[in-house]
Formats: structure tokens, sequence, C-alpha cells
């Protein structure tokens, strides 16, 4: 019974989407993403405006090309099963409040953009003059 439970544990392990690399990114391989999760993303805040070319500009773990996140690619890694902040457990770092994402809303005259709040693992949008959290993403 107990080489069962092992080989299932370890079935389980292989087939995981989602895990850290390098103790500073966490992978998706089921959505192809690879997110920064350092300390910079409990630490840095900034408006949605300065959030952008923040990414773009970031040099991180050997790579050049991140982007803030959309807001469909946030929803991927919500587990509302970690009830501390209903984010996956793969990411050490996160505090239970927002972080921006790439949409601005037209019907707002772009004064309004979306982001992730982890503290209910839903999409809220909120001034782009207030300051939120970042955290950025590639594809791979």
């Amino acid at each position: 019974m107990k080489y069962l439970v092992l080989i299932l544990v370890f079935v389980s392990l292989l087939d995981a989407q989602i895990y850290r690399k390098k103790s500073q990114i966490v992978v998706d391989t089921k959505e192809k993403l690879m997110w920064v999760d350092d300390i910079s993303v409990v630490k840095i805040l900034k408006t949605h405006e300065e959030a952008i070319p923040y990414c773009e500009a970031l040099e991180f773990a050997g790579y050049s090309d991140w982007r803030i996140p959309k807001i469909e690619e946030f929803k991927t890694i919500v587990d509302k099963k970690n009830f501390k902040n209903y984010i996956n457990r793969a990411f050490k770092y996160n505090v239970p409040d927002g972080y921006w994402a790439e949409r601005s809303h037209w019907r707002t005259l772009w004064f309004y953009a979306d982001y992730m709040h982890f503290v209910s693992g839903t999409e809220y949008f909120d001034s782009r003059h207030k300051n939120k959290y970042v955290r950025c993403v590639r594809d791979i």
C-alpha cells in the first residue's frame, strides 16, 4: 500500500504544471509562461503607467523579454484551495493584495486598469494612478 502511495506521489510530481525553477522564477508548462518570483514582487509598488515599462525593461534570470501579465494569465495561477493568499503554492513571494495586469479600459478613457487581488483570487479594476504590486511574466 505504501508503495502505491509513493508511486502516485511521484507520478503527480512528474505531471506538475507549475513549479519553481532557479528559486527566482515559477514555470507554468501548461500555459507556457515563466513568472518572476523573488523579493521584488512584494516590495515594488508602481502605478499602472509605470508598471508596463518596468516589466518591458526588466532583465532578470538571464531573460530580457518580460512583460506585464494579462488578467487571463493571472487567473491561471489562482489557487482557491490555498486559503492563505489564493495563489498557486509554487509561488514563494506574494502579498494578498493587488498586482497590475495589462489591460486598461477604454470606456473610462483609460483611467482604470485591471489587477488581480490575491486576497480573494478575483480580478478587479482601479485607477491607473494608484500604486499596486508588479509581477512580470514572459512566454516560453
